[in-house]
């Protein structure tokens, strides 16, 4: 059996040995993309149209880390209101990622970038002086929030909604909190991510969402309008929901749920993780391909996460934690909680049960630096597990960093 996976800029070629059982698993596709028209109908039943003919709004974007098709969300309210782009102020919710180069502006505004650009503002989440404190959270530590959120009167999310590996979906409060938020606060919740609670698709009991919707409390917008999307496996627009944002983003989660998720009977003996771009940029974010999979595979079982991560680590933090990381214990030498434990406590807990295995451009010591196995020829991988004399299964899972695969209990 030959399959084709994504890889790179390119693709990999690989034959599975007929001995092997193979389960393939993709999000699902849609037999039309939502219209201009359909926006409209949505936009209109939200109250929507009156809310931007009559406001100069606060769009707040994802950044090119983000499948989200803000360009044609753009397109649609322009041509809804020609003028609106023009007097709108848009700010990229970076989270803690570095500002956007040109081409990741290009990527977010498409053709709109010219027209928008100098109404374009950055987040950058360890500038304190760009935010205001809106309250403490649970830790009695202070919460801040870009300012620019809470000097417009009129402020519209314009997101997407897909698993998370440990907030459980993004989209919605996502867009505010990390996106907009200070280092530490991120800090904070993403260290929350060590508990096994926080899961892909888990919002309920999961300590990293409830603190984020403990967040969303503190910010008091006078208009907060959302504007939620929900792509398929294809990169086309499946569903938009507006509106308030919590509804807004409850009903694409609900839908999101259906497109992204699989139960699967049995854990696996390999799981093959097709990871598509931008999400294969670097490996900070590979992560996620086996975080959404991870739950398939047996005890002694692989995971193979296919990612050329040709943009190199994505993030020293945790890149730099690891040298002080205590495997036995599974924490930072010092016993602290820094910015990326999570990455690492995460990919160690699955180590004692499974092979996380990468395959990338990367040196081999930089994968084992952060607990995964280099696997260069993930074809030898195959061809051995296909001559061994026990039955062998394969999950193959494409575009693992939206497909979720879970035992069904």
């Amino acid at each position: 059996m030959k399959i084709d996976l994504a890889y790179g800029k390119g693709q990999i070629v690989l034959n599975v040995p007929d001995n092997i059982k193979v389960d393939s698993f993709t999000p699902a596709q849609i037999d039309r993309p939502i219209s201009f028209e359909d926006f409209h109908n949505e936009l209109s039943d939200a109250g929507g149209i009156g809310y931007f003919s009559s406001t100069a709004p606060l769009m707040v974007v994802n950044d090119a880390y983000r499948k989200t098709p803000t360009s044609s969300i753009l397109k649609w309210l322009s041509q809804i209101d020609p003028a609106l782009l023009d007097r709108a102020s848009f700010l990229v919710a970076t989270g803690t990622h570095n500002a956007p180069t040109e081409d990741h502006l290009k990527t977010i505004f498409g053709e709109h970038l010219k027209r928008v650009r100098p109404r374009v503002l950055v987040h950058d989440c360890r500038d304190l002086s760009g935010m205001i404190m809106v309250g403490k959270d649970r830790f009695d530590a202070e919460v801040y929030v870009n300012s620019a959120v809470l000097e417009h009167s009129s402020v519209c999310l314009i997101s997407s909604v897909e698993p998370h590996y440990f907030a459980g979906l993004t989209g919605g409060r996502k867009s505010v909190f990390p996106g907009l938020a200070d280092f530490a606060t991120v800090e904070r919740n993403h260290n929350l991510a060590n508990s096994l609670d926080a899961a892909p698709l888990r919002l309920n009991g999961n300590p990293v969402a409830e603190h984020l919707d403990s967040l969303m409390e503190m910010v008091k917008v006078r208009s907060l309008f959302s504007i939620q999307t929900v792509l398929d496996s294809q990169g086309d627009m499946a569903a938009v929901f507006c509106g308030d944002n919590e509804p807004a983003f409850s009903r694409a989660a609900i839908y999101a749920e259906r497109m992204f998720a699989h139960k699967v009977d049995k854990a696996y003996d390999a799981v093959l993780c097709e990871l598509k771009a931008p999400l294969d940029e670097n490996l900070y974010q590979a992560q996620k391909a086996l975080e959404n999979c991870q739950a398939a595979v047996a005890d002694g079982g692989t995971a193979i996460v296919l990612s050329a991560c040709e943009g190199g680590v994505g993030s020293e933090h945790f890149f730099n934690l690891a040298d002080s990381w205590d495997r036995e214990r599974n924490c930072a030498a010092d016993g602290g909680l820094h910015f990326g434990s999570h990455k690492l406590s995460r990919v160690n807990s699955m180590s004692r049960r499974m092979r996380p295995c990468i395959h990338s451009t990367l040196p081999a010591d930089t994968v084992r630096r952060v607990f995964y196995e280099p696997l260069d020829d993930v074809q030898g991988f195959l061809d051995k597990a296909g001559a061994g004399s026990e039955p062998f299964r394969l999950a193959v899972v494409r575009d693992a960093g939206h497909t979720v695969l879970t035992l069904k209990e």
